[in-house]
């Protein structure tokens, strides 16, 4: 939930008048996709800011909880990446999407091992919030990676 705040925050400064005139810019969906790749990037490196952090989020039935934290933070970043590009931005939310699902069980493991101390300090209710998240992650992703084209004036470049 405080990540999906980053990501709208990110979302409104990009559609600030002198951002959103940019070409890279000038439609809500790359303004999307732009918010998405800085976020996943930003996510990603956190993985290896805090990696241990991320370890105790892996369920136990996987074996060496640093490689999946370090692999995950490494596709995110590249997801990130692919995403801020044009050319790559449909393999990325690919990629994504599947990154996503596959990181719902560490977020479930999360939130039911009922821990006093979970990665990161909020409430108990907050962990199962969550998990509906993954959602709304997961439709921006295919939304602004150009998979659920929306077909409104919204796609559209901003003239003037």
């Amino acid at each position: 939930m405080s990540f999906a705040l980053i990501l709208i925050s990110t979302f409104l400064l990009l559609h600030l008048p002198p951002l959103r005139r940019l070409p890279s810019l000038s439609t809500p969906t790359r303004r999307a996709a732009v918010a998405a790749g800085l976020f996943f990037i930003g996510a990603g490196v956190m993985h290896f800011v805090v990696p241990a952090q991320y370890d105790a989020m892996i369920p136990p039935q996987l074996p060496s909880p640093r490689f999946w934290t370090l692999l995950s933070g490494v596709f995110e970043v590249a997801g990130g990446v692919g995403m801020l590009i044009p050319r790559t931005r449909k393999l990325a939310a690919l990629g994504l999407i599947a990154l996503l699902l596959a990181v719902l069980p560490a977020n479930i493991h999360e939130a039911a091992s009922n821990q006093g101390s979970h990665v990161l300090p909020f409430p108990e209710w907050y962990f199962w919030l969550r998990i509906p998240f993954q959602l709304i992650y997961l439709a921006w992703v295919a939304w602004a990676g150009g998979l659920w084209p929306l077909g409104s004036r919204a796609s559209r470049p901003v003239t003037g």
